[in-house]
């Protein structure tokens, strides 16, 4: 796996569905851009730890609050 990753290794990653990734993509909690005119989306992999890292701390922040 290089640094640019296709919807499904994202998918993998997060252990998620790909077309949950693409829902992140649209509502933009994911950023990626589009390869050719019928291409998939192509996520640079440290957009991926950016977006787990932002999910840790905001996990963190519910667990504060009880």
């Amino acid at each position: 796996m290089g640094n640019i990753l296709i919807t499904k290794e994202v998918a993998d990653l997060l252990r998620v569905s790909e077309e949950y990734v693409r829902e992140l993509i649209r509502h933009r909690k994911l950023r990626a851009y589009k390869e050719g005119r019928r291409g998939g989306f192509r996520i640079m992999l440290q957009e991926v730890e950016r977006y787990i890292n932002q999910k840790h701390k905001e996990m963190e922040l519910i667990h504060r609050g009880k």
